[in-house]
């Protein structure tokens, strides 16, 4: 049988820091490869900017930089414009972020507000015509678009006060998992969609959405508790230890998984010299 090839982060480990630059700078590069760059390089800015700059960069990656990125970097992501036309959910990312200072968060959440994706653009009345035209359907109209609907239309029936139809929304055949990611952060969708979310086999693999899910006071606890906090990082327990908005027991836990990491091994018993 031939050698098993290794696992991308132990290669990248090996590699001089001009060469791991060189790898995110390179278009032809696997999205792969550019996510365990951005996580392993999170303290240098030159690296994870040329990172968010790639063409091939997915959304899961931007959005774990934007959360996890250190004060000074978060602040400079908060105002790149480029980077926000481009990819407007991250800022929904850097909300999440414990180290970014509150006046710039209140300036991000004044941008995202009733805006969707991302922030208000030439077609926004027509949006709200949209949103109009929806309200004004019966229940069974609304729920056959919440299954059969684009991305504009499932953003706007995710809300619907009819939890049914919501649901609908989660479980719909055309749904991408870049809209469950937005989604898992919300705060303005019932529980239940946030459980339905968490209870999906699919979405509880995904890193990025059980970590939304994590942050998002509205999770339930017994959600939260079960999302498997002991298989966070160090510094995804951090984040989360240090998350004041979130219940105190899932902070709690992770604070516990965290100290209890840092214990020394107890010895067994009956194994001294």
């Amino acid at each position: 049988m031939g050698k098993e090839e290794e696992p991308i982060e132990i290669i990248l480990e090996r590699l001089p820091r001009e060469k791991i630059l060189a790898l995110a700078q390179n278009e032809k590069v696997d999205a792969n490869i550019l996510d365990t760059i951005g996580r392993k390089h999170l303290n240098d800015e030159e690296v994870c900017r040329a990172v968010l700059k790639h063409p091939g960069v997915s959304l899961a990656t931007l959005s774990y930089v934007a959360r996890h990125a250190n004060p000074s970097f978060a602040e400079a992501l908060a105002h790149d414009e480029a980077l926000l036309g481009r990819f407007p959910e991250i800022r929904h990312a850097l909300l999440a972020n414990p180290t970014l200072g509150l006046e710039v968060k209140e300036q991000i959440q004044k941008e995202t507000e009733g805006a969707g994706f991302g922030p208000p653009r030439e077609g926004e009345g027509k949006k709200k015509d949209l949103s109009r035209m929806i309200r004004e359907l019966s229940t069974g109209q609304r729920l056959a678009l919440a299954k059969k609907g684009n991305k504009e239309v499932r953003m706007i029936l995710i809300r619907d006060p009819n939890e049914m139809i919501a649901l609908e929304v989660v479980s719909s055949p055309r749904i991408t998992d870049s809209e469950v990611l937005y989604i898992s952060q919300m705060r303005d969708v019932s529980e239940k969609v946030l459980r339905a979310i968490a209870n999906s086999r699919k979405y509880r693999s995904h890193k990025e959405i059980v970590l939304n899910l994590l942050h998002n006071p509205k999770t339930p606890v017994s959600i939260s508790l079960g999302l498997g906090i002991p298989r966070l990082s160090d510094r995804e327990l951090a984040g989360l230890a240090r998350n004041r908005n979130i219940p105190g027991a899932v902070s709690r836990a992770a604070a516990m998984v965290l100290e209890k990491r840092k214990k020394p091994p107890t010895p067994l018993a009956g194994k001294g010299h």
